[in-house]
């Protein structure tokens, strides 16, 4: 980093300061990243050190689920960096739930790896881009950058992997909770013809939730883009990072034989499957909230050990 003082010493005394001043300033307000003109993601970020993590909601998941917080406390914490962020069509991005595409996911999650975490994938460090005078007036954010890790909950698990084949030397760490991997694609191909149908005649595909009063609805454009992104067609998923899996046994959403079998889909060789007997499809109560965060913390360490 640019040295912007005489002494290292003063130097790290006086970004800690403005650190902690101006933390609770950053995490209060939503930024906004731009996937494409007229359109914009709405993001939380948590200034901290290296590696940074970010977590992908799930279906109809907004950054301010239970997970979401848990983990930035979490993070804040341990004094790590952290983003939280909503699809487009959520939340307070721009756009509409119902066309919200597998592929416009993935894209989101690339403007934030590029536009707030993009560094030096290679230095263990996180790089900071200060002006004092703006940070002093609070016009200016303090963006922390360098290896990430992704944790994603259900189909952002999916949208997680993607992210990891695309961007493999920034991603250190992958943790997936109750993974929806192809999720789109194969719950469509269970529906009968009958069904199909329906959804080609009227172009929406209205899936019951477990979880809301509302049915999740969804753009027939979304079930035919799905298509580009399914992995199971793959003989290994070309990732080469730590992977932590996390699954339910009760999960009625998506089977944990999904991460059974994404153990042996997976390249790398360290992937670690916990299996919870009584867990459900979220895992959002306190105990698997504190397994969450432990394995993390875990992961955490092991990525700064390699770098």
């Amino acid at each position: 980093m640019r040295h912007l003082f005489k002494s290292p010493c003063t130097q790290n005394r006086i970004i800690r300061h403005l650190l902690k001043k101006m933390s609770s300033f950053a995490e209060s307000t939503v930024q906004y990243a731009f996937p494409s003109p007229g359109e914009r993601v709405a993001f939380r970020q948590s200034p901290g050190k290296s590696p940074g993590v970010i977590f992908l909601p799930g279906l109809m998941s907004s950054m301010e689920g239970t997970k979401a917080l848990a983990l930035e406390r979490y993070c804040k914490k341990i004094g790590h960096s952290y983003v939280r962020f909503d699809y487009r069509g959520y939340g307070m991005s721009s756009g509409e739930s119902q066309e919200c595409t597998i592929g416009m996911r993935k894209e989101d999650v690339l403007t934030i790896l590029d536009g707030v975490a993009k560094g030096n994938a290679n230095s263990h460090e996180s790089f900071i881009s200060l002006n004092l005078g703006q940070i002093l007036r609070g016009t200016m954010y303090i963006y922390f950058v360098g290896p990430q890790i992704l944790v994603g909950s259900s189909l952002g698990g999916w949208i997680s992997l993607l992210v990891a084949m695309s961007k493999p030397d920034q991603i250190r760490g992958l943790i997936g909770i109750a993974s929806a991997v192809d999720f789109v694609s194969q719950r469509y191909d269970t529906l009968s013809h009958e069904e199909k149908r329906e959804v080609e005649a009227t172009g929406k595909w209205i899936l019951p939730s477990q979880h809301t009063e509302e049915p999740y609805v969804l753009d027939s454009i979304v079930i035919e883009e799905a298509r580009q992104h399914i992995l199971q067609e793959k003989e290994l998923y070309p990732i080469c990072c730590p992977v932590r899996l996390l699954h339910g046994m009760k999960d009625g959403d998506v089977p944990y034989q999904v991460s059974l079998d994404l153990v042996n889909q997976l390249e790398s060789d360290d992937v670690q499957l916990t299996l919870i007997k009584d867990g459900g499809h979220r895992l959002s109560d306190a105990h698997n909230l504190q397994l969450l965060t432990k394995t993390l913390g875990h992961l955490i360490d092991q990525v700064k050990q390699s770098d």
